[in-house]
């Protein structure tokens, strides 16, 4: 036990280490998602150019199009064929989502994860349920760009990720339990903010994922960090917010509440687009 305890605190002193100066250690899974970033960094990059960085990732390219014929992005029903076209229809924003959706999964599919999958996996299931419901939230109840809210539903927990997959590869620290789930109540926040600033994400995303804790008392959500703090709420699934039943949802979830029960369609389609 005293071993134990010795590697989990080396290993945090470690990873306070690589917070204070920024130089965190990417793990493969977010490989895909520092090249699309690299690709939208360019000021000037065209959707051709775009739809030709995420032609290299075959998986990619076909999540993006599932994306693009969904209910929610395509209510017309006019079928997308191309990576070029789907990059039009869904938007630069939502090709990174789509680039960390499935670096996520990947994780999970690694022999590294061993037993971590069984904390990963529902942890994945819920920040797909939350992204689709913060884009219904805001593009039904806000002006907030629905597409901004699907990335910040997709990234709301990238710390505990990271934190997962760190831990997973590192057979000297093996917290379990209650152990582990105090880390990850006590260092997402932090390892999440500097994983997103490190991907260079922007500073009004990272304001609403460390705000998505905070109740509010309007009669619907008026900012990101509200949306995601009703999504984590409404969500059906167990996350670092649980979900309460529907006759137990405060006066200012209502609302939402009832968007999300009339949006049934779009969620599935948005959930299964992501991959779930």
């Amino acid at each position: 036990m005293a071993d134990t305890i010795s590697a989990t605190h080396r290993f945090l002193i470690e990873i306070a280490e690589e917070l204070s100066a920024r130089d965190l250690s990417f793990p493969t899974f977010l490989d895909a998602t520092l090249k699309i970033r690299m690709a939208l960094n360019k000021a000037d990059i065209t959707a051709e150019e775009l739809a030709k960085v995420v032609a290299t990732e075959p998986l990619l390219s076909a999540k993006l199009v599932r994306l693009a014929n969904s209910v929610a992005m395509n209510p017309s029903g006019q079928q997308v064929v191309d990576v070029r076209t789907a990059v039009i229809r869904v938007g630069f924003s939502s090709v990174r989502t789509l680039a960390i959706a499935l670096a996520m999964e990947q994780l999970m599919q690694t022999k590294e994860m061993g037993d971590y999958v069984r904390y990963a996996r529902p942890l994945w299931e819920h920040s797909v349920d939350v992204a689709a419901q913060a884009f219904v939230l805001a593009r039904r109840l806000t002006r907030i760009n629905p597409h901004e809210a699907l990335f910040a539903g997709i990234v709301h927990n990238i710390g505990a990720f990271y934190l997962l997959a760190r831990i997973a590869s590192r057979p000297d620290v093996a917290p379990d339990g209650e152990e582990l789930t105090r880390l990850i109540d006590e260092w997402q926040s932090s390892i999440g903010h500097a994983v997103l600033s490190a991907l260079e994400i922007p500073d009004e995303i990272l304001a609403a994922i460390a705000d998505q804790e905070t109740p509010f008392t309007g009669e619907i959500p008026a900012t990101l960090a509200q949306i995601l703090y009703a999504a984590n709420r409404l969500s059906e699934r167990s996350g670092h917010l649980h979900s309460v039943a529907p006759d137990q949802h405060p006066p200012a979830l209502q609302r939402a509440a009832e968007i999300i029960a009339g949006s049934q369609e779009e969620r599935t389609s948005l959930i299964a687009a992501l991959g779930r």
